[in-house]
């Protein structure tokens, strides 16, 4: 079973942590308590075969890669509750509205964060809902498409969030609460190394205040996981992530501004690394669902809690 395949790989993983922001992956369960003496509604048409995935368009623009990600995660979500039964019609089934963000747009296709849940009931074995939230999804324009459907989250080691000595300047009380973080989606297979460096530009020069360097994991989860850099920094303003894959010989750099943890800039950033190595980054629009919004995650409190 994938599932249990990916939360396995997560203890071969440095500091793995099986969950992010109360998430298990893009994917959370939500079983749901029901009185096996309640009768069941009849309004509803039982669902008791899945739909084909649909395919990918052969030539996408950006309006045909996200409304092709939102049917993909709407048959997904209906596909989950329907296998859940093993057999036994999903009764009074309610499948939610799909969504899709745009992240980057690319030479070669679109990254994309989907989202859809869905629930039915059992009969006498109760209620099952499922939450599908921020799936990377890669739509080339070539007709291709991978999707992380079930996401290890892998939280990077971090030290202390960079902060100014000015406590007005800072949107977070250093230590006390997580700072702004960066998440990794890798589509390479986790073959390559990617380093990714964080310069501070509103006090004079540059100032390099975080470099990481992610190390090649082809046994990781694939095609995509979820690796948290977290607690990059407290302090307002304006920064540069750049980010390099020394083995393709590629880089890309982009502005990032922070003002304060409800912003999706604070949690948001996100680093795809494409098959054949090359980087991207972006950001869903502000405004965008929580749900097509990667974290906040639990790395900042997992660090907490292994140091006290």
């Amino acid at each position: 079973m994938r599932r249990r395949r990916l939360l396995a790989a997560l203890s071969t993983l440095p500091a793995a942590l099986a969950g992010c922001g109360g998430r298990t992956g893009p994917t959370t369960q939500r079983p749901t308590e029901t009185s096996t003496r309640s009768t069941p509604k009849t309004t509803a048409t039982p669902l008791t075969e899945t739909e084909p995935l649909p395919d990918p368009p052969d030539s996408p623009d950006e309006a045909d890669a996200l409304s092709f990600v939102r049917e993909y995660e709407r048959v997904a979500a209906r596909n989950e509750v329907v296998e859940y039964g093993d057999g036994a019609p999903a009764r009074n089934p309610e499948i939610g509205d799909p969504a899709a963000a745009l992240v980057v747009v690319a030479d070669a296709g679109f990254y994309i964060f989907g989202a859809c849940s869905a629930d039915a009931r059992y009969g006498e074995r109760g209620g099952y809902g499922i939450n599908r939230h921020e799936v990377p999804h890669f739509v080339g324009r070539d007709g291709t498409h991978e999707v992380g459907g079930w996401s290890a989250v892998v939280c990077g080691a971090t030290g202390e969030a960079y902060a100014a000595a000015d406590a007005e300047e800072n949107a977070v009380v250093p230590g006390e609460g997580p700072g702004a973080e960066i998440h990794l989606f890798r589509f390479d297979g986790g073959e390559r190394a990617v380093s990714v460096a964080v310069d501070y530009l509103d006090a004079g020069a540059p100032r390099r205040v975080f470099s990481r360097t992610v190390e090649p994991s082809p046994d990781g989860p694939d095609p995509a996981y979820e690796y948290v850099l977290s607690n990059v920094a407290v302090r307002t303003g304006e920064y540069r992530v750049g980010v390099d894959v020394p083995e393709s010989d590629r880089q890309t750099t982009a502005k990032w501004t922070l003002t304060d943890p409800e912003a999706v800039s604070w949690n948001g950033l996100s680093v795809f690394v494409g098959d054949g190595g090359r980087p991207h980054v972006g950001l869903p629009e502000a405004g965008t669902d929580d749900s097509l919004v990667p974290g906040p995650s639990r790395c900042f409190r997992h660090r907490i809690e292994h140091e006290e």
